[in-house]
């Protein structure tokens, strides 16, 4: 390969680093929410896939149902998590097509 040819490549390959860093701090500082039960579970989710916020329905307190409690917190977790990957998959495909990269390559 001609100079040129890997120094314009060596470029992009750059270029394509430093929007994924930037992509990577911004989807990291946003969240994601989901509820189960209705609305009587709340779980917010970072980018990065940290739960930052839980909130419960004060009424599923004062039932005795742990289990239907445990059940409707896992649901809401995992489904902020879900939604917390589509968002990063959705800033991936923006990167690589705006490179002109095939969609599956980032």
């Amino acid at each position: 390969m001609p100079n040129g040819k890997m120094g314009k490549m060596l470029k992009q390959i750059q270029k394509v680093q430093a929007e994924m860093m930037k992509m990577q701090e911004e989807v990291n500082s946003r969240t994601v929410e989901a509820t189960s039960g209705g609305g009587a579970v709340r779980a917010v989710v970072s980018g990065g896939k940290e739960l930052v916020e839980l909130h419960l329905d004060p009424q599923l307190l004062q039932e005795e149902d742990v289990e239907m409690l445990q059940d409707l917190i896992i649901g809401a977790v995992n489904e902020a998590i879900r939604q917390a990957d589509k968002m990063v998959n959705s800033e991936m495909q923006k990167i690589s097509g705006s490179l002109g990269l095939p969609k599956d390559l980032l």
